[in-house]
């Protein structure tokens, strides 16, 4: 944002990062829940709802890691793959919102999220999740953790979510 609040016209200024954003959202979730604001629940479902139908590549599935708010060309080289963070903070966003306004969007969502990545971040030989695909969802890095990517962050996510489905019931 420029100092007069517009939007800044630049790679900085376009940029648009869903696993970000999808992350905030539940976070913010989370504040609606303790404030006890419904109207501020509502807004962030609507706009993890509008992210992640943005965000989703149409033509291979999952995620993308960045995007450019007009459609133009990325600066970063990375913008089109698929990384396991993005995906988890997704669907924790999507069954938190399930789970605080019984819309049947974030259930689909999470549906479609857990299906992607249950059938592409997961190694089938050793119980842990890849980190990096290409933009058609196949194993890009074989690396299974690194700078960002440790033993908490996966088990973190998974944990949120069975707590989520485990209150939905």
């Amino acid at each position: 944002v420029a100092a007069d609040g517009e939007l800044s016209d630049s790679f900085e200024g376009r940029q648009i990062n869903p696993g970000h954003t999808l992350e905030a959202m539940w976070f913010i979730m989370n504040l609606g829940v303790r404030l006890n604001d419904r109207a501020l629940i509502d807004k962030a479902v609507k706009i993890a709802l509008d992210t992640a139908e943005y965000g989703w590549d149409k033509e291979y599935g999952g995620l993308f890691y960045f995007m450019d708010r007009l459609g133009h060309p990325q600066q970063q080289l990375e913008w089109d793959q698929k990384l396991w963070w993005v995906h988890i903070e997704a669907m924790i966003a999507m069954i938190k919102g399930y789970h605080l306004t019984g819309s049947q969007a974030c259930l689909d969502w999470f549906l479609r999220l857990h299906d992607y990545t249950w059938s592409h971040f997961k190694d089938p030989e050793y119980p842990e999740w890849f980190g990096y695909l290409n933009r058609r969802g196949e194993v890009l890095l074989p690396l299974k953790g690194g700078k960002w990517k440790g033993c908490f962050h996966v088990p973190r996510g998974l944990y949120q979510c069975w707590k989520i489905l485990d209150e939905c019931q």
